[in-house]
């Protein structure tokens, strides 16, 4: 299984940023620094811990069915 780890940072990025702005939460602003900087396998952890639904991302080969 293959995931959209630049979909994913982006899209993690902007739930953390819009937490910020939308309740002024500190720590959001900072986890968005963190997401810039993590590694793919860190973006999963991330993800997770937020309850992101992964199979949103997973990448599918045209070629296969």
């Amino acid at each position: 299984m293959e995931i959209d780890i630049e979909r994913l940072r982006e899209d993690l990025r902007n739930e953390c940023l819009g937490a910020f702005y939308g309740g002024g939460f500190g720590g959001a602003l900072i986890e968005s620094f963190n997401i810039d900087k993590a590694s793919a396998e860190e973006l999963i952890q991330i993800a997770q811990h937020m309850n992101i639904d992964l199979n949103n991302y997973i990448i599918y080969d045209n070629k296969r069915k």
